[in-house]
């Protein structure tokens, strides 16, 4: 069976976990996981002894930072759209 592959007469649905609460509930998350990954550098980098695992907290914020912004232009993307 052959699908329409333009639908014209409705609009798609977007699942639960990508509504636009959902991304702001993330999005909050991950902002608290970026301070927290900061505290870890700063406390990291305050002892000689762990300096060398600077990485992990820098990695992580990388990481929280990067998933944050893919989840906001990916909104505001959604929004310019509607």
């Amino acid at each position: 069976m052959h699908l329409d592959q333009n639908p014209f007469f409705r609009k798609s649905i977007t699942p639960w976990y990508d509504t636009n609460l959902a991304c702001w509930i993330v999005m909050g998350f991950l902002l608290l996981v970026f301070v927290f990954a900061l505290a870890g550098m700063a406390v990291a980098s305050a002892d000689p002894a762990l300096a060398e695992h600077v990485w992990f907290p820098g990695m992580l914020a990388f990481l929280a930072f990067f998933l944050t912004a893919k989840i906001f232009f990916r909104m505001r993307r959604r929004i310019r759209n509607d």
